[in-house]
């Protein structure tokens, strides 16, 4: 799960450059793979709070909370447990002098931009390719999971904006239908596309890339869970305390679908 590391530190207490400096802490958690993005802050004194009453807009000048510590900077961490992550904080040089809050993200925040891909050599050439994926009256023939698709407007092969209908069936045996917008293409290089939700909004991001190499393509097929509502969402509100689990799963049936279909379509044996 994602963790937010608040610093917080109580600017009238000095603390020397040596006491404070954090650069051993994040090699190491950087080197540990568990600190995904982190920064420093300006002082609160230059920043700005802002507050709504009675349909004014007040904007003050910092610090914002009535507290002695102040947040000067945040981490976010990539942890298997609130244990994990708590041993991380509390190697954190500010928790010496002043207080790392340790806070979870919402569950759905890990699926929000969770990514995977797959690669795969194959010996068709890049036009063959394009043909291929951009039929997708055709993903029935070759997709686990994916049982057919439509176009739903007029036209002659893929153009952004145009729409496809998307109809799949999961192992448990449900089925279910989406509709899909074309958001890139880029003959013989690139063809994107988004799954939409039930309110429209992107709910996944699909590609394919091709790059020529010595006559024959490489291809990379790439999924990004965007901020729409999807089963997998749904699965991980639903049953929180198993999210990376849910996530891990489903990222790894996408990978394996996603490689049986590129196979299926270029008819190659699997590696």
């Amino acid at each position: 799960m994602k963790y937010l590391l608040l610093i917080c530190a109580d600017p009238s207490i000095e603390v020397s450059a040596e006491e404070g400096g954090a650069a051993e802490w994040v090699e190491e958690m950087d080197r540990r793979r568990v600190r995904l993005e982190g920064h420093a802050l300006r002082p609160a004194s230059e920043g700005r709070s802002v507050r709504v009453r009675d349909g004014r807009v007040l904007v003050g000048d910092g610090p914002f909370v009535e507290t002695k510590e102040q947040v000067g900077g945040f981490d976010i961490l990539e942890c298997a447990s609130l244990e994990e992550a708590v041993e991380v904080a509390a190697k954190h040089p500010a928790a010496r002098f002043g207080t790392v809050e340790v806070r979870a993200f919402q569950a759905d925040y890990a699926v929000t931009g969770a990514t995977t891909e797959v690669v795969v050599r194959v010996d068709n050439s890049p036009e063959e390719m394009w043909e291929l994926i951009t039929d997708v009256s055709r993903i029935g023939e070759w997709s686990p999971e994916c049982t057919g698709a439509t176009w739903l407007d007029d036209g002659d092969g893929p153009a952004i904006g145009r729409r496809f209908e998307g109809r799949n069936r999961f192992p448990n045996g449900q089925t279910t239908s989406v509709t899909c917008e074309v958001t890139e293409v880029e003959p013989g290089r690139r063809f994107a596309w988004a799954a939409l939700d039930g309110e429209g909004w992107r709910a996944s991001l699909w590609s394919y890339d091709l790059t020529p190499d010595s006559g024959q393509t490489i291809i990379k097929h790439t999924f990004v869970h965007a901020y729409g509502n999807t089963g997998l969402r749904q699965a991980i509100l639903n049953n929180p305390g198993d999210a990376s689990a849910i996530l891990e799963e489903r990222l790894a049936r996408l990978r394996a679908n996603m490689t049986k279909t590129i196979r299926a379509m270029t008819k190659t044996e699997g590696d």
